[in-house]
């Protein structure tokens, strides 16, 4: 059985919200972009919110394109 290379993570939850978990908020983002992004935590702190939103949203479609293609696969 294949397995997706990328999981989706993260609706765009932080963009101009600054709420009382807002740290614990952006912390996960973070971690999260290192883990199934592959960026360092270096790149990731120099990056604008903006972009890194940008990015998340751009995996997230990758992640529902490899899904569905698997998901297909297995139908036949």
């Amino acid at each position: 059985m294949e397995v997706a290379l990328s999981v989706r993570f993260l609706l765009s939850r932080i963009l101009f919200s600054l709420t009382s978990n807002f740290d614990e908020s952006l912390k996960e983002e973070l971690w999260l972009c290192h883990k199934y992004m592959d960026l360092s935590m270096d790149e990731l702190m120099k990056m604008t919110t903006s972009d890194r939103k940008s990015f998340i949203i751009l995996h997230n479609k990758i992640s529902d394109k490899e899904k569905e293609r698997l998901e297909k696969q297995r139908k036949k």
